[in-house]
């Protein structure tokens, strides 16, 4: 039986110097005493916070894929690896506009419920982003902004995510959901929302958001689409 994956706080633990705290490596590194926590408790991390920890101590990404410490230990059997590896990877996944908009009005809702929305024009193409190694058979994924506070901390503002349009979201799942335009705009412009799939029936898809703290119900002739964003476990191979 194969052993399970190491997740991303496992991997950046097997990395540290044996002699040095994780309190005194994000002191080090210039980030919140949190960090690792959050980490573990999240199971991803912005590019750039696992850059500053790696150049904390010393090791570059080449030694962080092969499990390396920095103080030339022998890695682990397992050696994992980044699928993002800079630059030789392809910057060629489109990443989509979006801007924070207004609080949605739920159908057959008389007030406006508090959900955090963003605006989206799919042929708005602001950057590419690098294509991880795991995408490389997936040509139709995008990349968004996320904006707001909404699925913090999950997913905080101004980090890139990588949305899969063609695998079907389960229940548990962070989502896109492209809602339909009251005035028949087409399907170039939409709504959307960022939250996590609860449940989902013939009738309707019930989401989560964590702040402010709340579920609710969208019936499904409302949603145009509904996209899966990648988790990170996912964008990092063995």
């Amino acid at each position: 039986m194969s052993a399970d994956p190491l997740s991303l706080h496992d991997r950046l633990m097997a990395v540290k110097p044996a002699g040095l705290s994780a309190n005194a490596w994000t002191v080090r590194a210039r980030l919140n005493r949190n960090v690792l926590s959050d980490i573990r408790r999240r199971g991803a991390a912005q590019h750039d916070t696992i850059e500053k920890l790696l150049g904390a101590i010393g090791v570059t990404f080449a030694e962080f894929e092969a499990g390396q410490r920095a103080t030339g230990q022998e890695p682990p059997d397992r050696r994992p690896f980044l699928a993002l590896r800079g630059q030789d990877r392809p910057r060629d996944v489109p990443i989509v506009g979006t801007a924070l908009c207004s609080d949605i009005r739920l159908p057959d809702s008389d007030e406006p419920v508090q959900v955090e929305a963003m605006e989206m024009q799919m042929d708005d193409v602001i950057d590419y982003a690098r294509r991880p190694l795991t995408l490389d058979h997936k040509r139709d994924v995008y990349a968004l902004y996320f904006r707001g506070v909404s699925m913090a901390p999950r997913y905080e503002p101004g980090e890139l995510g990588y949305v899969d349009p063609n695998r079907p979201p389960s229940t548990g799942d962070y989502v896109v959901a492209q809602m339909r335009r009251p005035d028949g705009d087409g399907e170039r412009i939409f709504t959307v929302i960022a939250k996590r799939l609860v449940r989902q029936s013939a009738s309707y898809y019930e989401f989560e958001q964590f702040n402010p703290a709340c579920t609710f119900r969208v019936p499904r002739s409302a949603v145009a689409h509904l996209h899966r964003i990648i988790p990170w476990d996912e964008l990092v191979t063995f």
